[in-house]
């Protein structure tokens, strides 16, 4: 699967360049017949190695689990749910600032209207962790992207490019917000 690990340690690179994730922060997972090849926890998607990416059973059990991303049974939920094959878990740092701010992110630029329209919004100190995880397959069913409040944002695709791309729309959109702001408050 060659392929996969390009893809992976590509999106990982844009992803850190962007300035999307710190260095050892987000995940990546891609899907293929009844596998799921995701980063190990703690690495640096800026610098990843082969190494990085472990193979892994997409519905069973592995002793490797403890060695992935803590984030690997939502990667799981959010592939099986939605039939979508890659899946980004960013931590773009203006989007993650708005959610602290707001209750919805409604994109104010007409691009991030057309490609990601309404931004879903949960809180993951209010639901409890087998919740927060159907939730957010759930929604991702139908949207781009969902933004978990004060930590990142999970975005779902047909291959990885997509699902950076949807990641970096919000960032974007998230950044043009901020700087809207006035001095005599929020718009």
């Amino acid at each position: 699967m060659e392929w996969i690990l390009r893809d992976i340690l590509r999106t990982g690179r844009l992803l850190f360049e962007e300035g999307l994730v710190s260095a050892r922060a987000g995940n990546l997972s891609v899907a293929f017949r009844d596998r799921i090849f995701i980063t190990r926890t703690g690495s640096n998607l800026g610098d990843l190695l082969p190494t990085d990416v472990l193979e892994l059973p997409l519905q069973e059990s592995d002793s490797l689990e403890e060695r992935a991303s803590v984030e690997l049974d939502l990667h799981r939920s959010i592939v099986l749910e939605t039939g979508k094959r890659a899946v980004v878990h960013a931590h773009p740092p203006h989007a993650v600032a708005l959610s602290l701010l707001r209750e919805e992110i409604d994109p104010p630029d007409y691009e991030a209207r057309a490609v990601l329209g309404e931004v879903p919004l949960l809180d993951p100190s209010k639901l409890p962790r087998p919740a927060l995880i159907r939730k957010t397959a759930e929604l991702l069913r139908e949207r781009k992207v969902v933004l978990l409040r004060g930590h990142g944002v999970f975005s779902a695709g047909t291959d990885l490019q997509e699902a950076y791309s949807y990641v970096s729309t919000l960032e974007h959109s998230c950044r043009l917000t901020l700087l809207s702001y006035t001095k005599e408050g929020r718009k």
